[in-house]
């Protein structure tokens, strides 16, 4: 029953005929006495609030299936205690999702839950290390949306399936469902401090992780890709892959750059140093970095935002950038493809060919080599 797709025409049209077939039901039963019509109606209600509900959440893609609905894990999961450098090995053929506490000492985030999904290679060469990609999450959103929405734990095996092994990892960038921090250092939440200061350092202290910024890739959706981007931009020390899914150029919020940022006397300068739209022309060229931009043609948000920055970015020396730009808007229906596509190429081989990845019609792919 948890596989069932909840966000097909066929169980939309099922649900909306159950809607309408209550509220017939409710007029023609009407003249049994109120109790019967009161039943009736609530359930003409109760199937017209859950068709309106699925249509928005189809729209969106946000949650596919009914076991996402209902908060059931549709990924394998296993205690954080598997994720332990002396742990036995274990047969996790799919991979695992475990939790970790990233403790927030440092940037005074205070301690986190981050989900990490580990590859099965992790358990069947002990000695082995991986690359790591950190997923950072949009808002409204949280981390656990890469997991259900944008299957990520399903990527992760596809990809260590093709030999392409990684650590996915996570972490919670607010407080709040609803708190769009932007991943940036603002009054109550130093967000970036605690992923470059917290985060990166325990994952790297914890798991078998390959070291060196090469090994590390900032992926990121919507607000989280405009995450990705900053940040990657801003700690290219850190970091040398960035792949951007329908992020903005600029920090956006919706009381404006002071409620973000706080009432400081730098402000403008505080801004200017998080608006890739700005700094991104005047980078230098090292240490290079590869950009993968990934937008829907049909995202009103994202889609100038996207086509600017690669223009930006592209033509630098020391940046090799891919822009990508498919059908569909700003929702996980460009996300989970776009998960995958952006992935593959981030963990190719650095000596192996360009990946060939098939375009639709209406799509176009450019690459640039430093």
């Amino acid at each position: 029953m948890g596989s069932v797709v909840v966000i097909g025409k066929w169980f939309l049209l099922g649900l909306g005929v159950l809607a309408v077939a209550a509220w017939v039901s409710c007029v023609r039963l009407s003249r049994h006495g109120r109790t019967v019509t009161v039943a009736t109606a609530g359930l003409a209600v109760a199937f017209s609030v859950a068709t309106a509900a699925d249509l928005v959440n189809a729209h969106y893609s946000y949650l596919p299936r009914v076991d996402d609905v209902i908060g059931v894990k549709s990924w394998p999961a296993s205690s954080s205690r598997v994720a332990a450098a002396d742990a036995p090995a274990r047969a996790h053929p799919q991979g695992t999702v475990v939790t970790l506490r990233i403790p927030g000492v440092r940037s005074g985030f205070g301690a986190q839950q981050a989900l990490v999904y580990l590859p099965p290679q992790y358990f069947s060469e002990p000695r082995a290390r991986f690359p790591v990609v950190y997923l950072m999450h949009g808002s409204p959103g949280v981390p656990v949306d890469w997991f259900r929405a944008d299957r990520a734990a399903q990527t992760g095996a596809w990809l260590a399936a093709d030999h392409r092994a990684a650590i996915l990892v996570a972490p919670r960038l607010s407080h709040g469902w609803l708190d769009d921090s932007e991943c940036v250092d603002r009054p109550g939440e130093h967000i970036e401090t605690y992923l470059v200061d917290d985060v990166i350092p325990t994952i790297d202290a914890r798991l078998r992780v390959l070291p060196g910024r090469t090994e590390r890739t900032f992926a990121g959706m919507s607000a989280g890709g405009f995450c990705a981007l900053n940040l990657g931009l801003r700690h290219r020390d850190l970091v040398a892959t960035i792949v951007d899914m329908s992020g903005m150029d600029r920090p956006t919020h919706n009381g404006g750059m002071v409620g973000l940022f706080g009432p400081r006397s730098d402000l403008a300068g505080v801004v200017a140093a998080n608006t890739p739209a700005r700094y991104a022309a005047h980078l230098p060229a090292d240490p290079p970095m590869r950009v993968w931009l990934d937008c829907g043609e049909s995202d009103r948000e994202a889609y100038g935002d996207t086509r600017a920055m690669a223009a930006a970015l592209g033509g630098r020396p020391g940046f090799t950038v891919v822009l990508r730009l498919r059908p569909g808007g700003h929702d996980f229906g460009v996300w989970r493809p776009a998960l995958r596509d952006g992935l593959a190429w981030s963990l190719a081989p650095r000596n192996a060919v360009q990946l060939r990845l098939p375009v639709a019609h209406s799509a176009r792919t450019r690459t640039d080599r430093a």
